[in-house]
């Protein structure tokens, strides 16, 4: 038995779980039995997931050992690079699964829903155990189509179409791209499935490498939301239902981050370090640019999928370092850069699942995910406020939660860019974590405002103030906390397993040297630092519960009195007088006003009157995102364009669509004659 065995037994599953939800979906016990057949798929999946990682890579298995499916035959494989990704989808599945009974409800349309997300989550298993061109790209395009009907959960709503419209478009295009990557690959090793490919990759010249890897890049960015490429988040999340967009946010877009790692680490080993250099560029960029996007948004899933780039953007960023080093002949480092941007995306698919999960629950109890109409829900949700707050920590680079350890990681290999050797390459590294230190300064200050804003304070409307926790989805959410505090305290572990995978793809051996001993963690050289992720956490909870001893031991014993205290002169406090969360991101959309270039709208009762003491004041913001105002914009117009020029071809005569047809076979005689 091997890994590939659990594999079956997971996709088996979900393939059931769509069947159960289509046909019986639209009541109780169906939603219930198609949630449970996706509950043990999820956990066949992250149990040979697990277990890829420290067993390596097995054999190409083609079953029926015939052309199954179009343009050639089905080819498995399980990998230890693939492996982390499947334990992550299987612990994502386990958790919607846990979540959805109690956020959908029956009907026909959660039916079909509920079909498309189970066969969703077998594609991307598919995609993850490919071991061929053809078997990778029919599952990837089969993904793309299964999660395009996630997003058009409700077709009738603009939004919707709007959302997953822009989702289709641009995986397309990235598929294109995809397709001729695997094609100059193909054709320069003569070969199809991949681990053909990656023997032979050195009989393809350096030109066609890079190539090939500048083209996968593109296209897998389009799906892993690289900027400028990242335009369909914002737009696809926030109209997808909440389970949804945590698959997309915890899974999908880690889909496209395998497979720049695929080819950035098995498929395509460019020569030289400019490769790394453009990749890690990339990362760096998307990173800032998603998290300054965040903080002007006041709906929580938008707010939520720009972080998402962000998180994005640190990974790849860790990729392209470790493609520098190894050009520099610093495999340790290398490998280490790896595990690190692989341990962030196990621990970002946990904690942005978890985010996603729970704005569902603070819409499903308020009607609104708009943060300036929430507020006090820490004390109408309490078990919701407090995973979403372990969740916070941990998107946020906390200590002791699992965000803070995989980041300490990256910084920790890209700060010892000075051993490239190199004094460009040792600057653009550096300059690289500096980019990603104000990133990690700019998280902070978001999701303070991000989880602030919705669950502190007082509710700054009756649905917010009447918000019940009484029959709201929180075993999923709760599983991903319990997830999330396990990567952090049990780091060790992880990374024993992770050094095995970088073993597998490197060939390199980090763990004497990453895991000491005594639970300390060395960024790949014993001179440079140590860290222990499992007694920082031990210390602070021991540190956080001395104060609350004291107030035990402390606490008079005789009843309580409250009497007024002195508050400044005012009656009474109401909602209006708190932060709302654009007041608070005010600084930074002062002092970034050149990239977000907003519309200013200031509408007065009167204008004679400045100060607004005759009426409201309106104050409106309008910000068009950068690249939408100056790519994507121009591209829609010149495409209209064709589209109104080409326009007459079409005009309904049968006549002139028959001379059409008589031009064309005249023009293939004539070259053919010639």
């Amino acid at each position: 038995m091997n890994p590939l065995d659990l594999l079956y037994g997971a996709g088996g599953a979900w393939l059931a779980a769509a069947l159960a939800g289509l046909l019986a979906g639209s009541r109780r016990p169906g939603l219930w039995a198609c949630c449970v057949l996706s509950a043990l798929g999820g956990a066949a999946a992250a149990a040979g997931g697990g277990w890829s990682m420290v067993y390596g890579n097995t054999g190409l298995v083609t079953p029926g050992g015939g052309p199954t499916i179009v343009g050639g035959p089905l080819q498995l494989q399980a990998t230890s690079l693939a492996g982390v990704f499947v334990a992550l989808l299987g612990l994502v599945a386990v958790a919607i699964a846990w979540y959805a009974p109690r956020y959908h409800e029956p009907g026909r349309g959660t039916a079909i829903y509920l079909a498309a997300y189970n066969l969703a989550l077998l594609a991307c298993l598919a995609v993850l155990a490919a071991g061929g061109i053809v078997t990778f790209l029919v599952a990837w395009e089969t993904m793309s189509l299964a999660c395009y009907l996630l997003i058009l959960r409700h077709p009738r709503s603009d939004a919707s179409a709007r959302g997953a419209f822009w989702f289709l478009a641009l995986s397309e295009i990235g598929f294109l791209l995809v397709v001729a990557a695997f094609v100059i690959l193909s054709s320069k090793t003569h070969a199809t499935s991949l681990d053909a490919i990656a023997a032979r990759a050195h009989l393809a010249g350096g030109g066609w490498l890079a190539a090939a890897f500048l083209l996968a890049l593109a296209g897998f960015g389009f799906k892993a939301g690289l900027v400028p490429l990242h335009v369909w988040l914002p737009e696809a999340h926030p109209v997808a239902p909440a389970d949804g967009s945590g698959f997309l946010s915890g899974v999908v877009v880690k889909l496209g981050v395998y497979g720049i790692a695929l080819f950035a680490f098995r498929l395509d080993p460019v020569a030289g370090a400019w490769p790394g250099l453009v990749t890690m560029g990339t990362g760096a960029l998307t990173a800032a640019i998603g998290i300054l996007y965040a903080m002007r948004e006041r709906d929580i899933k938008r707010f939520l999928a720009y972080s998402t780039i962000e998180n994005t953007g640190i990974i790849v960023t860790a990729f392209g370092a470790a493609m520098i080093f190894h050009a520099y002949r610093q495999p340790a480092l290398s490998a280490f850069l790896l595990l690190a941007g692989l341990y962030h995306v196990a621990n970002h698919g946990c904690y942005k699942t978890l985010l996603f999960l729970e704005a569902g629950v603070v819409e499903h109890a308020t009607g609104t995910r708009d943060m300036d109409r929430l507020g006090g829900q820490v004390h109408r949700l309490p078990r919701s406020a407090v995973i979403a707050f372990t969740g916070t920590l941990g998107i946020a680079a906390l200590p002791p939660l699992n965000g803070f350890v995989s980041e300490w990681l990256i910084f920790q290999g890209l700060f010892q860019g000075f051993r490239t050797g190199s004094d460009l390459f040792g600057i653009l590294i550096v300059l690289a974590a500096a980019t990603l230190g104000l990133t990690g300064g700019l998280a902070i200050y978001a999701f303070v405002r991000g989880f602030g804003i919705p669950y502190l304070g007082m509710p700054r409307t009756r649905q917010a103030a009447a918000a019940r926790e009484t029959g709201q989805p929180l075993a999923g959410p709760g599983l991903l906390a319990v997830a999330c505090a396990a990567l952090a305290v049990g780091a060790p572990v992880m990374l024993a397993a992770l050094s095995r995978t970088a073993r597998t793809v490197t060939g390199v051996t980090l763990g004497p040297l990453l895991l000491p001993g005594k639970l300390t963690i060395l960024p790949a050289h014993a001179d440079f630092s140590a860290f222990s992720p499992t007694y920082l956490a031990v210390f602070l909870v021991a540190a956080c519960a001395v104060p609350a001893l004291i107030y035990l031991a402390g606490r008079p014993r005789a009843a309580s009195v409250s009497v007024p205290v002195w508050d400044g002169g005012m009656v009474s406090f109401k909602p209006r007088m708190q932060y709302s969360a654009m007041t608070f991101s005010a600084p930074t959309r002062v002092t970034f006003d050149a990239l977000y270039r907003p519309l200013v709208s200031v509408r007065r009762a009167s204008d004679d009157d400045p100060a607004g003491r005759s009426g409201p004041v309106h104050y409106e913001v309008q910000v068009t995102p950068l690249f939408e105002r100056y790519l994507y914009r121009p591209v829609i117009r010149a495409v209209e364009w064709l589209a109104d020029a080409v326009r007459p071809v079409q005009s309904g005569d049968v006549n002139l669509y028959l001379l059409y047809v008589f031009a064309v076979i005249l023009l293939a005689y004539l070259l053919g004659a010639v």
